[in-house]
């Protein structure tokens, strides 16, 4: 049998570059997905560092209560309410209301009088913790928190709270924490009746006193 080592070098060859060619096609894949991997992971670490939005008509509220937050003044009606004296551990110092401006009205005109509920919205509240209690023990000997579930660990203006959702007239998401220069206890409240617009509304609210609430020095 006679061999055409011609035809046999040229085989050869074609192999070779055949697989010189798949070689450098894998090798420039890889480096595409590597970039577009590497390029993914940067782009996802840097939006973690860019700043939430602060809406153009968010205003700063001083409270007498020895914090403050923003709000949207255009949306946002803020009320306070000081309580002078109170022996009761279940009473409130005082609380801030947050209202849309839709149920501030409602409530200046008397709509809500005659023992009808105030409707849902966002109140930061402050009590007394004489007994120095920890955070979950305090929400659990309190009265103000029925059907307790969920708690988590969160974070608000530097501090170490709890949040968690409670039931009741509304359903509630609470953050708990305490004020470090005296351990009262402060409580921000978001309530929802489950259905239309004002429970966006005041999620909105929530989201940016959450975001923007700090200890004031008194």
């Amino acid at each position: 049998m006679k061999v055409n080592y011609k035809q046999l070098q040229k085989r050869i060859l074609h192999s070779l570059l055949m697989s010189l060619v798949a070689a450098g096609a894998i090798a420039c894949i890889s480096e595409v997905n590597s970039t577009l991997t590497k390029s993914a992971i940067a782009k996802e670490v840097v939006s973690l560092d860019v700043p939430k939005p602060v809406p153009p008509d968010q205003v700063g509220y001083r409270s007498r209560l020895g914090f403050g937050f923003g709000y949207s003044l255009n949306s946002f009606v803020v009320e306070e309410k000081i309580v002078s004296r109170t022996n009761n551990v279940n009473s409130p110092l005082g609380t801030v209301d947050i209202w849309t401006k839709k149920h501030a009205q409602k409530i200046r005109a008397g709509e809500y009088a005659g023992g009808t509920e105030y409707p849902a919205n966002v109140r930061v509240s402050v009590y007394r913790n004489s007994r120095k209690l920890p955070l979950q023990k305090w929400v659990k000997q309190s009265n103000q928190f029925v059907a307790t579930s969920e708690f988590k660990t969160a974070k608000i203006a530097g501090q170490t709270g709890i949040k968690f959702k409670s039931s009741g007239l509304y359903e509630n998401e609470n953050i708990v924490f305490a004020r470090p220069k005296d351990l009262r206890i402060i409580v921000v409240t978001l309530s929802k009746t489950g259905s239309g617009n004002d429970d966006a509304n005041y999620q909105r609210a929530y989201q940016q006193l959450v975001e923007s609430f700090r200890f004031i020095n008194k």
